[in-house]
């Protein structure tokens, strides 16, 4: 809104002192968006529009989405995730939202997790998974990590602080840390 204040004032001056003025109209606009490999032209979206970086270069409310048909792991002895997921980060509301569809014996499910948002830098988010155990009695706690420079999202999964009792060893078995990536891309049916 202050340049058809300037302009209004601009008027009156002569034409020097106009081409001044205006000079300081865009001092302190803000700077282009840094360009990363994975985005398409000046887009904040990949070209599949499957890993977008909204941020404040672009919107007043940044936020992240991603989408992806499988979370794959380096460790051999871990089973990948088929899992047609979307993943959403709200800087505002300080969460991140996991949506994913599963196939189960019957059919299909969906779930909903939600993570906190710990940490939203210029190039890293970091959220930690809710957990339905009480704080510091989790068998395991889930960490979303998405990586701007990469277009990436990773889920890190970390034996919690109760994770060597009978109960957890029980539900997740022997505690042991892997990390996933979500294979970015169109959701396939």
């Amino acid at each position: 809104m202050r340049v058809p204040l300037i302009a209004s004032v601009a008027l009156s001056v002569p034409f020097a002192v106009m081409a001044f003025v205006t000079s300081f109209a865009s001092f302190g606009s803000p700077q282009q968006q840094q360009k990363y490999p994975w985005q398409s032209g000046d887009a904040p979206c990949n070209e599949a529009m499957t890993f977008c970086w909204y941020d404040v270069e672009v919107v007043s409310d940044p936020e992240v989405t991603a989408y992806g048909n499988r979370w794959t792991t380096q460790d051999k002895d871990e089973k990948g995730f088929e899992w047609i997921t979307e993943v959403r980060c709200v800087k505002v509301s300080k969460l991140c939202i996991l949506a994913r569809n599963q196939k189960v014996i019957i059919g299909t499910q969906t779930n909903i997790d939600l993570y906190r948002i710990e940490e939203w830098g210029k190039v890293q988010i970091r959220a930690t998974g809710e957990s339905h155990f009480p704080k510091g009695r989790e068998c395991e706690v889930d960490t979303l990590m998405l990586n701007r420079v990469e277009g990436s999202v990773s889920m890190l999964l970390a034996p919690g602080p109760a994770a060597a009792t009978k109960t957890c060893v029980g539900i997740i078995g022997k505690p042991k840390t892997v990390v996933y990536k979500l294979e970015v891309g169109p959701p396939k049916f």
